[in-house]
């Protein structure tokens, strides 16, 4: 008889906390890398309303890796996300592919993305930073590091 209650308070154990953090979970996880994928698809087709739905234009940023052409010095850039994505005002004619490498996500109010993307010329690696806020994710810091395609 002990046995047999032992093992029930495990079972339920077990299955009452698995399922429920599963549900919360999976929407979560889905929603971050919607919003991930909303920016790579904005980007590539120039569309300024799917980037507007991914980054957080009002206190979101991108740090980039500068060098200098003359010195060769290396400095950070920061950029407005709302600047950024002026960048993008036309569809690519080019082939842009993308995969999500990892998404870690703390307590279903902030998330980090780690994204891979190619274009014909160039590979990106991306770490994008998101806030959930007023129930929707969005993309508060990009960080990247480029490399050209020989």
């Amino acid at each position: 008889m002990k046995l047999f209650s032992i093992t029930m308070v495990a079972f339920t154990l077990l299955f009452s906390s698995f399922s429920r953090s599963e549900a919360v979970t999976g929407e979560e996880y889905q929603a971050v890398v919607d919003t991930a994928y909303m920016y790579f698809n904005g980007a590539a087709k120039g569309d300024q309303e799917l980037l507007a739905k991914a980054f957080d234009q009002e206190f979101g940023h991108v740090k980039m890796i500068r060098v200098d052409s003359d010195t060769k010095e290396e400095t950070i850039r920061t950029v407005p996300l709302k600047e950024f994505s002026g960048y993008f005002k036309n569809a690519t004619k080019d082939k842009w592919e993308a995969n999500i490498l990892s998404v870690d996500i703390v307590d279903n109010k902030m998330a980090m993305v780690k994204m891979d993307f190619h274009t014909p010329k160039t590979h990106y690696v991306d770490y994008l930073v998101m806030y959930k806020r007023q129930n929707a994710w969005r993309i508060v810091t990009k960080t990247f590091v480029a490399k050209n395609k020989l």
